[in-house]
């Protein structure tokens, strides 16, 4: 056997390694231990024992089963109170519409309820938006403004499936500092990183693509899409912080402390270059999904079809500014990848260096992810 068969083979494995484990994730079963690191994980809607990671996040049978029935019987529930009630063990029956709100806000994912298995056989679930969304402020890209994106369908479906903002889980594991801001990040970016997998699938085009090429464009451009939404939020930040999440933002200083200088460097070069454009809602969605097809993944199951998915993301974005009057805008954007692709380069050497220096502990598919981009 040649040695181009040999790594043919073993790239198949690989890819179809990977492929399980992206499938498992969207069914909502997918398993991510942490090793002996801290106490036992604790559900993070009701605060019970978490039983494994379920639709994306830690947490216990009772919140994974009432998540599911939610979804799979499109239950709209309705908060009595303001609100703001309290989820606990205890009080978790209490108010349906507040757990619920409290799950999605834990990062639980709509998209890894099957519901091929409610009564009636496999139904279609219209995407909607989560409310309060739009109350984020820079968490999330919000509702379409104005008419240009109304003219363009691909912007427009971009912009109204992006997912929910995240909020922080602050780790209470130690009594570092330092290693608590890390564990806390890397937390976010792993359940970020869920969330991408399944938006990535509702890009135009992108389920169209084979398996493989899938696999390969997430492999190649998943940090780049995560880090088009922290410069999002990060535009005009006070203290030029970095907005990881509503309620994680961190300075200089902190990021220094915690061993994440040259990223903080990365972050705000790249953060400036899209506040001086003033860089809108409808653009942030479709530069994220250029970045994800816009990477030199190598090798390709069927290199034209990738060529035509890009074309078509690349297409949208000039007629996007050609509706706002801006065509040479659409140019100007592009011309930010190299410098996007540079910042998530240093991200990841970043991460994977605090690792293994400082032994911070990364959830497994985080972990592969990063190696795969190294």
């Amino acid at each position: 056997m040649s040695a181009s068969d040999v790594s043919g083979r073993l790239l198949l494995l690989q890819t179809e390694s990977f492929s399980a484990k992206v499938d498992s994730i969207l069914r909502g079963d997918y398993l991510t231990p942490m090793g002996p690191v801290g106490p036992k994980r604790l559900c993070l809607v009701c605060g019970d024992f978490a039983s494994g990671y379920h639709y994306g996040v830690a947490s216990c049978e009772a919140c994974k089963a009432f998540f599911k029935r939610t979804i799979q019987g499109n239950i709209e529930y309705s908060c009595p109170v303001m609100n703001d009630c309290e989820i606990t063990k205890r009080r978790r029956k209490a108010c349906q519409a507040c757990r619920f709100q409290k799950c999605l806000q834990a990062g639980m994912m709509r998209e890894g309820v099957r519901l091929d298995r409610v009564r009636g056989g496999r139904q279609k679930y219209k995407r909607r938006m989560e409310v309060g969304a739009g109350l984020c402020g820079r968490g999330g890209y919000g509702h379409p403004s104005g008419s240009s994106s109304s003219r363009n369908k691909v912007v427009s479906h971009l912009l109204l499936t992006e997912p929910a903002p995240l909020a922080a889980n602050q780790d209470d594991s130690t009594n570092d500092s330092s290693l608590r801001t890390l564990l806390t990040l890397c937390d976010l970016l792993n359940r970020e990183l869920l969330l991408l997998i399944g938006w990535a699938k509702q890009i135009p085009g992108f389920s169209a693509l084979s398996l493989v090429d899938q696999m390969s464009l997430l492999q190649s451009g998943w940090m780049e899409a995560l880090l088009v939404g922290v410069a999002w939020r990060s535009q005009g930040a006070s203290r030029e912080e970095l907005v990881f999440a509503s309620n994680l933002q961190l300075d200089e200083v902190e990021c220094r402390a915690a061993g994440l200088a040259d990223l903080y460097e990365a972050l705000r070069h790249l953060t400036a270059r899209y506040e001086n454009m003033k860089l809108s809602a409808e653009e942030a969605a479709a530069l994220k999904a250029v970045a994800l097809a816009n990477s030199d993944a190598e090798p390709l199951d069927c290199p034209d079809a990738v060529h035509r998915f890009q074309d078509g993301l690349h297409e949208a974005l000039q007629e996007h500014e050609a509706s706002r009057r801006e065509q040479r805008r659409a140019g100007r954007l592009l011309m930010s990848l190299p410098l996007l692709r540079q910042t998530a380069d240093c991200a990841v050497h970043a991460l994977l260096r605090l690792h293994r220096q400082r032994r911070v502990p990364l959830h497994k598919l985080l972990l592969e992810m990063l190696d795969a981009k190294a």
